[in-house]
């Protein structure tokens, strides 16, 4: 994965190369289809992801809750503080994803510590 593709991403636009670098290492190129189910509520977490093209849709209980875009990072909390999805997303268009799995996230903690402490921000402001 490129470090340019990262720098998109509102969560990686102001790291360093040195840590986007890292990032890009243990990063995941993903495309899926309009309709893909990528987490379920209840679920449990083994990936965090964010959007580099497309849309898509949270829902919880059945009810929509949110639409996410290009930049939007989901997945984070259940990955990092372990515990199981709290909603379901969908895509609503074809998507292009970044993804980090949970090794790769548990890793940056050690190599890439100021992106790990954006993440861990991320899940505070959402209240997780």
């Amino acid at each position: 994965m490129e470090t340019s593709q990262l720098k998109r991403i509102p969560l990686f636009k102001d790291a360093s190369d040195q840590e986007l670098g890292v990032v890009a290492h243990f990063a995941e190129a993903r495309e899926v289809s309009k309709g893909t189910v990528l987490m379920r509520e209840e679920g449990f977490s083994n990936e965090l992801m964010a959007i580099e093209d497309g849309t898509a849709e949270v829902t919880r209980e059945g009810k929509k809750i949110a639409k996410l875009k290009r930049g939007d990072v989901f997945g984070e909390a259940g990955l990092v503080r372990d515990e199981k999805r709290s909603a379901t997303v969908t895509a609503t268009s074809p998507l292009k994803l970044i993804v980090l799995r949970y090794g790769e996230v548990a890793r940056l903690r050690a190599r890439a510590p100021e992106i790990y402490g954006r993440i861990e921000k991320l899940i505070e402001e959402r209240g997780g």
